[in-house]
């Protein structure tokens, strides 16, 4: 709870202080037609009949099939074969047509608020902002909860972001979304401040905003690396731990450099840069307010190859009531059917070595829209706009524009600052702060270092599940494919391809800040699994790839100690105690004793539910043993 007792919205929801395990009864169960195929295994282990709680599939990752060609369509096909099979099989309801789940399921009028929603895409809490309590699972937790009905998780503790301010004509949103992440790095190289913990919003600002634009900003919830996003409408009580200030009126229109979704700048710090493709779209950027705002600052036509995909049916329907839809496509705008359409580099162009793409979606992992050496700059519609019609961020004046200006500015706004008062944490956005803005210290892009006579496999830099398993890989295979062994030539193929062909069992992968971020990717857990990896070690563990690694059998502990990376070799041999919460360095190799450098780091223990499962040696033997008529008792 907090220091005076008083319990947080996410805490009086869950019913329970942070920190305590609750298991709670789902209302709601959403899936997707990419990420359904891996909940196949699980079920099928625990021998699922129907589902316990009500079920929804939504078709919004995948197109029409006839809209694709080759290796892809026949991946589609075969989606729609799991689609059709597991509706029957286990009583889903299907939309299909209706776009993006996120948006879809509002306007379907299947929400009710209080109500406790689980789903199997990392951007679920987007539906925070209708009311109700959302959480991403992992495929094999959300098999689990088809089976049971129920949920374990460990209950939050809070950052409040308080929004206050109106949005000014020269931004949207999603601006808004970029600079509250970068304010959520806390003036580090990482999001920090919301790791782990819920995000509540609150303050006069949410009633300048529609609900569209409130759920833009609780779709930041997975790169914030946070567990979920709640609505209060209420300001943040005294003494409430850790207050983020959103202040819409100095939001400057950002963008996130490339390979990084936090890495945000405002877009005229940015420098000139060439753009060759636009993409807008995504939960992120899909929305009527996001698509009218590029539509105005795209003018007569596009300059380069430009795709717009509305976020749901609702927006297609209002864009071509009002016009826009008409004018974009005679700008040579190309218009696809409302869905997730290229974010995560399926069913498209990709993007090739070198090339620039201006994306208001929310993920720009290395190699997630095609080569790993193009690059993906998130922006707002605006942005975008700007981008395509010119092809040009900040156009150079030599080239017909006059860039953005830091004259455009607002004036006399605060420079960023972090302050502590009654306790409190404070964070507010200002004009001057170039060096919290310029982030200087960017986390270093992912790299590996390979054991020699030890067990390590050192993760260095901001490791995303994208890195991990990128979603599509010609040649190789797609995240979404239930075959472990895929999954296993899928791993780290961007990062260092050799980690396909080499041993890595018995190993400890030990990484830095903020490991497993992004996507609800089953593949990033399995194919360590796959590999014989024994554990998972880092400073800060994305809250969904912890759970999920859990649900699989693979220890994910969290350490702090920064002694115990200094201790890190290729030559170290890590041995875990789990019941004792302790990890042992030992420096092994030629000319030494087994017990050379021995030194021993202490974690924090697992909770009760936690350890039981990791004990069975994954959700599916445990559900099996005892642990499965106790959870069966509940229901």
């Amino acid at each position: 709870m907090t220091p005076t007792g008083s319990p947080t919205l996410i805490e009086r929801r869950l019913g329970a202080p942070a920190g305590r395990e609750v298991d709670l009864a789902v209302d709601l169960i959403v899936t997707d037609d990419w990420t359904t195929p891996s909940l196949l295994p699980t079920l099928s282990a625990l021998g699922t009949v129907r589902s316990a709680a009500p079920l929804v599939l939504v078709r919004d990752h995948t197109g029409p099939a006839d809209t694709y060609v080759g290796a892809e369509r026949d991946r589609v096909l075969a989606l729609r074969q799991v689609e059709e099979e597991f509706a029957v099989r286990f009583g889903a309801e299907r939309i299909t047509g209706q776009g993006i789940q996120h948006h879809a399921l509002p306007a379907s009028g299947r929400l009710r608020p209080g109500m406790l929603v689980l789903g199997n895409d990392s951007h679920t809490p987007t539906l925070g902002a209708h009311g109700v309590t959302a959480f991403a699972a992992q495929p094999t937790t959300l098999a689990v909860a088809i089976h049971t009905g129920r949920f374990v998780v460990r209950v939050p503790e809070t950052v409040h972001v308080r929004v206050v301010g109106r949005l000014r004509g020269d931004v949207t949103a999603r601006d808004a979304a970029l600079t509250l992440l970068d304010l959520l790095r806390g003036g580090g190289s990482v999001p920090r401040l919301a790791t782990g913990r819920a995000l509540e919003f609150g303050g006069p600002g949410l009633a300048r905003l529609t609900s569209a634009e409130r759920a833009v900003l609780a779709n930041v919830t997975p790169e914030a690396v946070a567990v979920t996003a709640v609505f209060s409408g209420e300001a943040p009580p005294q003494r409430s731990g850790t207050v983020v200030t959103l202040d819409l009126a100095q939001v400057l229109p950002s963008v996130a450099r490339s390979g990084q979704p936090s890495d945000v700048v405002p877009l005229a710090r940015l420098g000139a840069v060439r753009v060759d493709r636009v993409f807008v779209g995504t939960c992120a950027g899909g929305t009527y307010e996001e698509i009218a705002a590029f539509a105005a600052a795209l003018g007569a036509r596009a300059a380069i190859p430009t795709v717009v995909a509305p976020a749901s049916t609702g927006v297609l329907e209002r864009l071509s009531a009002e016009g826009i839809a008409r004018r974009l496509e005679d700008a040579g705008v190309t218009l696809l059917a409302p869905g997730c359409g290229p974010c995560f580099g399926f069913g498209m162009s990709r993007l090739e070595d070198d090339e620039v793409a201006v994306v208001t979606g929310n993920r720009n992992s290395v190699g997630r829209m095609g080569s790993p050496h193009a690059r993906i700059v998130l922006a707002a519609g605006r942005t975008a706009g700007q981008a395509a019609s010119t092809g040009w961020l900040n156009q150079p004046a030599a080239t017909g524009g006059g860039g953005a200006s830091a004259a455009n500015e607002p004036r006399g706004a605060d420079t960023v600052h972090a302050d502590r008062d009654a306790g409190a944490r404070t964070v507010r956005a200002g004009r001057q702060a170039e060096a919290a803005l310029a982030h200087t210290d960017r986390a270093p892009a992912p790299t590996v270092v390979w054991p020699t006579t030890g067990n390590v496999v050192r993760l260095l830099g901001l490791v995303s599940t994208d890195d991990l398993t990128p979603s599509s890989v010609p040649g190789v295979g797609t995240s979404s494919d239930a075959d472990p062994r895929v999954a296993r030539r899928l791993l780290l193929h961007h990062v260092d391809p050799s980690a396909a062909d080499r041993s890595l069992e018995g190993t400890v992968l030990v990484g830095d800040e903020n490991f497993g971020m992004g996507s609800n990717r089953a593949s990033s857990i399995r194919a360590l699994v796959q590999a014989g990896v024994r554990a998972v070690i880092a400073p800060s563990i994305a809250p969904l790839y912890a759970s999920g690694a859990r649900d699989e059998g693979l220890p994910a502990i969290t350490l702090a100690d920064e002694a115990f990376y200094g201790a890190l070799t290729p030559e170290a041999l890590l041995e875990l105690d789990l019941a004792a919460g302790t990890v042992t360095v030992r420096s092994v190799g030629p000319g030494r004793p087994a017990a050379s450098d021995l030194r021993r780091f202490r974690f924090a223990p697992a909770g009760p539910h936690e350890a039981a499962v990791l004990a069975a040696g994954g959700a599916v033997p445990y559900l099996r043993g005892p642990g499965g008529c106790a959870m069966a008792s509940r229901t």
